[in-house]
């Protein structure tokens, strides 16, 4: 029977794993935990857990996601790679710009086999949407953009401590640079490379953590376009959106309804996305795509270099502060 695998125990990894039985009905899903310890139950969606890497290694799954805390995604993926093993990296790639291109070197290898980054969200419909219509220059030249996304870190995830978890530990890559990092890829895919300005991370008090809660960043496009890009743990009410201002209208994209809307120099509106959207649906296509590159068939998500980008500029933004 073929198998596939998900290392991590985490809410992203039972996603993985649901959404694996829902792909692939008759492949055998593997869990195994990134802490190497041992499980007294059987976690949901799997049929199978090992302890140690060594031991998943030697079962030859088709592919592994590594949903593991970004300070072990280097260890992993390059464990896997030098065996000649698929892997799905979640973001961001590593947790250091060291481990990063660490990660990297192993996956241009010749003999390397099939390897990508999980920024999701460029599988949003409305965000392929976003990025033609910015590549047609429906709005012109771009003067500014705004992106922000926030939410409340102890309502992320149920019956867990949010002091406890990878997003609050410096260690585990914790910390909203990386945790949030989906916004930076999305804005390098869309409006190309950026150029930082200016940047200013906080660790709120009232969070109590070691790591920043607060970012904001003043970056530029090749094109001198101002971009803006706010992060935070702290949002009591969710925000996720985008905002596009040029010189022949403007783009409001809102991440959490999968909704945009184009408004012309002369106030004309056009809306696109759908309401019914769900947003499982993406990582679905996310994993679903990973299989065409395995087959060697276009790819349309994050590669390693571009992922690697991502932690490049976390680097940057991080001296700088």
């Amino acid at each position: 029977m073929q198998s596939v695998a998900v290392i991590g125990l985490g809410n992203i990894s039972h996603r993985h794993r649901k959404n694996l039985k829902a792909l692939k009905p008759d492949a055998r899903v593997i869990a195994m935990p990134a802490s190497n310890r041992q499980l007294t139950t059987l976690p949901a969606h799997a049929d199978a857990c090992v302890t140690q890497l060594n031991e998943l290694i030697e079962l030859r799954p088709e592919y592994v996601i590594v949903a593991s805390p970004a300070n072990l995604h280097a260890s992993h993926g390059k464990s896997l790679l030098e065996a000649g093993i698929p892997c799905l990296i979640e973001k961001p790639l590593g947790a250091s710009l060291d481990q990063a291109q660490e990660l990297l070197r192993c996956a241009q290898k010749p003999s390397a086999p099939a390897c990508a980054v999980g920024y999701c969200l460029r599988f949003m419909p409305t965000a392929r949407i976003m990025k033609d219509l910015v590549q047609q220059q429906v709005v012109g030249e771009i003067y500014n953009i705004h992106i922000e996304v926030g939410q409340y870190l102890p309502q992320w995830r149920s019956g867990l401590d949010y002091r406890d978890s990878v997003s609050a530990r410096k260690e585990l890559g914790g910390g909203a640079l990386l945790e949030l990092s989906h916004e930076l890829d999305y804005a390098r895919w869309i409006f190309g490379p950026l150029a930082l300005s200016h940047a200013h991370l906080r660790s709120s008090s009232e969070l109590g953590l070691e790591v920043e809660d607060l970012v904001d960043v003043s970056l530029r496009t090749e094109h001198d376009a101002h971009v803006q890009i706010h992060l935070d743990f702290l949002q009591r009410q969710p925000q996720r959106f985008c905002r596009v201002i040029g010189n022949k209208g403007r783009l409001d994209w809102n991440l959490l309804r999968n909704e945009l809307v184009l408004t012309d120099s002369q106030g004309q509106s056009q809306q696109f996305g759908d309401s019914h959207w769900q947003a499982n649906t993406m990582y679905l296509d996310m994993l679903d795509n990973f299989h065409n590159q395995i087959a060697q068939r276009p790819y349309q998500g994050a590669s390693v270099a571009q992922a690697l980008e991502v932690v490049n500029l976390i680097d940057v933004i991080k001296q700088s502060a």
